[in-house]
């Protein structure tokens, strides 16, 4: 008597069924949303038409990369990359661009870019962001140093900004839009102080043609 037909038989309807479990039981991973991060300030005129030079944008650990990112902890403050969703670059190039888009159409008269945008630089500036996260359903928050160098290399302005905004809801672009917000409200400041310096640095300087 020959049984091995049926024993063959049985071995793939058992393998089939093994497939189609692993199948059904694989769950449904969500496509990756990718965010983009908008900025808005109030017109702030700084004086001068000088040309004012980002040299960098330094954020460092988790918030570094391309996700966005929650906070879970403040005693002491904890983060967690918000799973699924991405800032369209990562986040330094992303502060940066967002940055000078901001207070170019801020500024009435001073020019900020790159060190490739300008033939000859006034000033040099350098951003440290230390938190540039949200709670979910709480507020967003956006703290970075800022320091601004003559051309000779002295120090016009070093301080510690921060700007803070409610979320609207707990989904993850609301959490976008307050920090766009956030972000705004301490640049401004930012911008003000600056402006500040510029015009008490331009009225010490001597008068054209003087030493």
């Amino acid at each position: 008597m020959n049984v091995t037909f049926p024993f063959r038989t049985l071995a793939v309807a058992i393998a089939g069924l093994l497939v189609q479990a692993a199948c059904s039981a694989a769950p449904v991973r969500s496509p990756d949303t990718h965010y983009d991060l908008e900025v808005a300030m109030a017109p702030v005129g700084f004086g001068t038409e000088a040309a004012i030079a980002l040299r960098r944008v330094d954020v460092r650990g988790l918030q570094s990369g391309r996700s966005l990112v929650i906070v879970t902890g403040t005693d002491p403050v904890r983060f967690q990359e918000q799973r699924g969703h991405f800032w369209h670059v990562a986040t330094p190039t992303l502060i940066e661009r967002a940055f000078l888009t901001a207070i170019n159409e801020a500024s009435t008269d001073a020019a900020f870019g790159t060190s490739d945008s300008f033939d000859k630089i006034d000033y040099r500036l350098a951003l440290t962001v230390s938190r540039f996260a949200y709670v979910p359903g709480g507020e967003a928050m956006v703290d970075f140093d800022a320091t601004v160098n003559a051309a000779d290399g002295d120090v016009l302005l070093a301080r510690s900004y921060w700007g803070r905004a409610p979320l609207a809801g707990a989904a993850p672009a609301d959490g976008v839009n307050a920090l766009g917000v956030a972000f705004g409200e301490a640049m401004t400041v930012f911008a003000g102080e600056l402006a500040g310096e510029l015009a008490g640095e331009l009225a010490a300087a001597p008068p054209a043609g003087q030493d």
